[in-house]
């Protein structure tokens, strides 16, 4: 039946209005049918309806029947809080009602307290009682759990959503007291891969993933502009106009799942499933276990209890993507040839009747990125570029990494391992690990145990310990906390001479896998001509700062005090944001300044003062030395001791080297 009052609701569009991204839809749905393929992430770019598509759903979705507890539990389920439990154990009937499937939005600024639940501490100071009070969760629970922007989530808090979701449980063990609920629901996690990606071990978790982007079709653009006004114009007209056809894909999902269990998968469909997991070189058993989930819940929404060959190739472009990255500059993706070709390869074994061969597997995608970090030198530019010339550096002539003599080389200390460091943050952010006693100004976020403790410790004495503020312990928190990385990069006419711009290129392209492991943020200030340039701003997304790096263009003269100046402005602006923040500067420049900051000021002068403004505030920094000619005495000496930073020469440190010095100066 439809819903009239979906206006009161917030007036969610129609999930049967959505125009095109099939991939979206469909992934959505067959989570819908069959919550055990694992959730759903959505990539896609601003504005392709991911927000919209997920708030949708929950219109079509039909109507379940719950137990009247907290919880929601399902009454036919094993899966029950302690409340149902105890009442089946009594052979008692569960009171149970209908009610709509709910949506949970999980902001990312969420703690690990209200999505997990924490004890009630008004109770337990009050009534000397233990008692839970539920997070969001417990909320989701048989419903959905959204999270918007789930790339910007603390990767801690991922993991728990991931493993409750896996799980169907919650499970709570902290301040003495351990609670455990029923946690059931579809985790849809939406993100532009822009602002940064998720690490590998966590895109796995994901059962499907939809990779979406904007129609360029003028009439289907026109179409989504056209339903859009007009729900906007008459909300309840268009809700009911699409009434029917959202009737229709609520009994087509009743009749999915019931259809479901019938549904058979053969042992070739099986096979082929195995061979196109090989062939497209995934790691472990999870993308097979997920595939063979969704060819059985595509069949069963098309209306069939027989996996075909077709609902194992749609299955793939929704289960492998994900899985298939395999170098921090090469996106999530899957090509269609190729899984055509896995697929031909499968028939032509069953046609021949032989098993396969090592020679006969595909190779696994090759990463682009990895063979430009090791791309052979080519030929030497020659005469140093014009000034006044642009020109792009060829992507492909990026030199090996810079090696020296072992006299050159210095001995460098390794910090301890660890993507990030673990660092004592402010707020209710990050993850409990001791107490502390509360200072004027601290937030509420007392540690229960601790506190009673301290006031027991204080004096003994009949009946329950007074507490008082002296006794009141608050949480001392840690999380891990990436570093921000900020290139500064000259780009010249001068860099672009003697190849100096692709040995450049090089170390910076080494510097951003180094990031994207330590799950670093990145930004990219240029200076060139006569000014300098945000070229990317901070960021998490290391496929957008290789693309600028590639694109990166040279020419003109060298304004270093403007790239000093910008650089200083964006990490003040970044601080400003998140008093955490560990940043360095990078700066990669042939010391040729020959631009100041005003009309007629000496540009060394201003570049001089500009890195004292940065040692002022504090900023770490590294200056690595880019010219190749040793006939000129070279300013950057100068300017990296005004600047409070180490000094090196590009040329004269072993592979890796460089890595092992920015880690230094941000350990």
């Amino acid at each position: 039946m439809t819903h009239p009052d979906h206006a009161l609701d917030g007036a969610a569009f129609p999930f049967a209005a959505i125009v095109g991204q099939d991939l979206m839809r469909l992934s959505l749905v067959l989570n819908a049918v069959n919550p055990s393929i694992g959730g759903v992430l959505i990539r896609g770019e601003r504005g392709t309806a991911k927000s919209t598509a997920v708030r949708g759903l929950v219109s079509v979705l039909p109507e379940i029947r719950v137990a009247t507890c907290a919880y929601g539990c399902d009454p036919d389920s094993l899966n029950l809080c302690a409340a149902c439990g105890a009442a089946r154990g009594r052979n008692e009937e569960i009171d149970s009602t209908l009610r709509r499937v709910r949506v949970v939005d999980l902001p990312v600024s969420a703690t690990e307290d209200r999505i997990i639940g924490t004890l009630d501490l008004e109770a337990a100071l009050s009534r000397g009682e233990r008692t839970f009070e539920p997070g969001l969760l417990a909320a989701a629970h048989r419903g959905l759990l959204y999270v918007d922007e789930v790339n910007l989530l603390d990767d801690h808090l991922v993991d728990t959503l991931l493993d409750s979701a896996a799980s169907g449980t919650n499970l709570i063990e902290r301040e003495g007291v351990q609670y455990k609920h029923p946690s059931e629901y579809i985790l849809v996690g939406t993100m532009n891969p822009e602002e940064g990606d998720l690490r590998p071990q966590l895109l796995d978790r994901f059962g499907l993933a939809a990779e979406i982007r904007g129609d360029l079709e003028p009439q289907a653009r026109a179409e989504i502009v056209r339903r859009r006004i007009a729900f906007e114009r008459d909300t309840r007209g268009f809700l009911h106009a699409w009434g029917p056809a959202s009737d229709e894909l609520r009994q087509r999902i009743v009749r999915a799942r019931e259809l479901l269990p019938d549904v058979a998968l053969s042992d070739d469909m099986l096979s082929l499933i195995a061979h196109i997991a090989v062939a497209m070189g995934v790691d472990g058993h999870r993308a097979d276990i997920v595939m063979h989930k969704t060819a059985s819940t595509i069949a069963a929404w098309e209306g069939r209890t027989e996996v075909t060959r077709e609902d194992v190739r749609r299955a793939a472009e929704v289960a492998l993507p994900h899985r298939r990255r395999r170098d921090p500059f090469t996106p999530p993706h899957l090509d269609p040839d190729e899984l055509d070709r896995a697929i031909q390869s499968f028939d032509a074994q069953q046609r021949s009747g032989t098993s396969e061969g090592a020679e006969d597997r595909p190779e696994p995608s090759k990463a682009a990125a990895s063979d430009e970090l090791t791309a052979a030198a080519g030929e030497d530019a020659g005469a140093p570029t014009s000034a006044g010339t642009d020109r792009r550096i060829d992507p492909d002539a990026a030199p090996d990494s810079p090696t020296v003599a072992a006299q050159e080389r210095q001995s460098v200390v390794r910090p301890r391992a660890g993507r990030r460091t673990q660092h004592e943050v402010q707020g209710r952010r990050g993850r409990s690990v001791r107490s502390r006693a509360m200072q004027p100004g601290d937030p509420p976020d007392v540690s229960l145990i601790d506190t009673i403790r301290a006031a027991a410790l204080r004096g003994v004495g009949d009946g329950m310990p007074t507490i008082t503020r002296d006794d009141v312990r608050i949480r001392r928190r840690t999380r891990k906390v990436g570093n921000l990385m900020l290139f500064v990069v000259d780009g010249s006419g001068s860099m672009a001479a003697q190849r100096r711009m692709q040995l450049t290129k090089s170390a910076v392209l080494s510097l951003l896998a180094d990031a994207y492991q330590r799950r670093d943020r990145v930004g990219l200030v240029t200076f060139r001509k006569t000014e300098a340039y945000e070229t990317v701003p901070p960021t998490t997304s290391l496929d957008l700062a290789h693309m600028r790096m590639r694109e990166l263009p040279t020419g003109g003269r060298t304004p270093l005090a403007h790239g000093l100046d910008m650089a200083r402005r964006v990490i003040l602006r970044e601080r400003a944001r998140d008093a955490e923040t560990r940043p360095i500067v990078i700066l990669l420049t042939d010391g040729v300044a020959n631009v100041g900051l005003q009309a007629g000021s000496d540009p060394l002068d201003d570049a001089q003062r500009a890195g004292r403004r940065m040692a002022a505030d504090k900023i770490p920094a590294l200056v690595v030395d880019a010219d190749r000619r040793r006939a000129r005495v070279s300013p950057l000496p100068d300017l990296a001791t005004a600047m409070a930073a180490t000094h090196v020469r590009l040329d004269a440190l072993a592979a890796g080297q460089l890595t092992s010095l920015i880690r230094l100066a941000t350990a």
